[in-house]
């Protein structure tokens, strides 16, 4: 029944990495929205950490890379990295987990990127993909390949450049959206509006998910994987421990307008 659509979310997603100088310092996932590859992903995805720090993704040093299976590793640059909105009553600005990114280079391929949808609603069914950790290379290869044997070294680096895209591809995951509420903001300085969605499906996705799009039954992008649900399970001995739920948390992708509008301010 959703044979098509698994089809058409594994050819849209990417699995992306980033590096700091030579060391790889984060991987997540991605999924194009425009046919010049432009891709949305969480902003944590970019800096590897929240919240979103300026000097993070500023740093001229900083390489990020995204897989798309069958094609070559591409090269990106950062064109917005986590909506930042001041808000005079609160002691710090708002950060939005998202982030925009656009080829380094223009790039001959022909990208299947997906339409942007409404909101999910409560009750409504969902699919979420990413190059989750839960998924392991085939007899698990890179465990059991031998250092010294010839050509080692290089798959291992292509690994972490995230050939795993052609090795496993994302997983593909079901839910229902349990609880959606939609939050308003606005920026004084800019005379700026913020809406987004954010919501909760009632199945997990772990690490290296976040970025992942969630789609509707359409085959519509209508959200961005930012973070695992967690809730408490604190004891005498560790108060603050807390235990993920079995929830996946999005965001809606209403903003992605608002952040074309500020990219085109800066190009202006």
């Amino acid at each position: 029944m959703y044979e098509e659509l698994y089809a058409q979310v594994s050819r849209a997603c990417c699995c992306i990495t980033v590096f700091l100088a030579d060391e790889l310092i984060s991987e997540g996932t991605g999924f194009a929205i425009s046919k010049d590859g432009a891709v949305f992903t969480a902003a944590h995805v970019v800096t590897g950490r929240m919240p979103i720090r300026e000097s993070d993704y500023r740093d001229p040093t900083l390489k990020v890379f995204a897989k798309f299976p069958g094609v070559p590793v591409i090269e990106y640059r950062i064109a917005i990295c986590g909506i930042h909105i001041d808000v005079p009553s609160f002691t710090s600005n708002v950060q939005i987990d998202q982030a925009l990114l656009l080829p380094a280079a223009p790039v001959m391929f022909p990208f299947e990127p997906f339409t942007i949808g409404a909101p999910p609603r409560l009750g409504e069914e969902v699919f979420f993909a990413g190059y989750s950790d839960e998924l392991e290379l085939p007899f698990r290869l890179e465990r059991l390949l031998k250092p010294e044997t010839n050509g080692a070294r290089e798959f291992l680096e292509a690994m972490q450049r995230g050939y795993r895209a052609d090795m496993t591809g994302p997983l593909v995951k079901r839910g229902v959206i349990g609880n959606a509420r939609r939050i308003c903001t606005s920026e004084a300085a800019t005379n700026t509006e913020i809406e987004c969605e954010i919501f909760y499906v009632d199945n997990s996705m772990h690490s290296g998910a976040s970025g992942g799009p969630f789609v509707n039954r359409r085959g519509q992008a209508v959200g961005v994987i930012v973070q695992r649900a967690t809730t408490s399970a604190a004891q005498s001995s560790d108060p603050n421990l807390l235990v993920p739920s079995g929830s996946t948390v999005g965001l809606g992708l209403q903003t992605i307008p608002s952040i074309y509008r500020r990219l085109q301010a800066r190009a202006a």
